[in-house]
């Protein structure tokens, strides 16, 4: 699944989701206009603005990949960046323990 949304005369951001971010939304609550919020806000705190979101670099197997965290929830996701478009996929949602696996 994926959704595009336009930034006025600037890039547009995708943000596409794979089949393990897919099933959480079939088995939870949270909706993905919470998460794509969220994803929202960490592109904008890498871009270089003061957006309150626990947003980290990860490691190990899972270097190139960035993790947002809210409350127990933890958003996996990997930034590609062109002049025009950022893509934005999100690996894997799922609640602390169990993402990382």
């Amino acid at each position: 699944m994926s959704k595009q949304i336009s930034t006025a005369g600037k890039r547009i951001l995708q943000i596409q989701f794979e089949q393990k971010a897919e099933k959480f939304f079939n088995k939870n609550t949270r909706g993905k206009d919470e998460i794509n919020e969220l994803i929202i806000k960490a592109i904008k705190k890498l871009s270089g603005y003061d957006e309150n979101i626990d947003l980290k670099k990860l490691k190990g197997n899972l270097k190139g990949y960035l993790r947002i965290r809210k409350d127990k929830l933890r958003i996996i996701f990997k930034v590609i960046e062109d002049e025009n478009l950022i893509i934005v996929t999100v690996v894997n949602i799922d609640f602390r323990g169990s993402v990382y696996k």
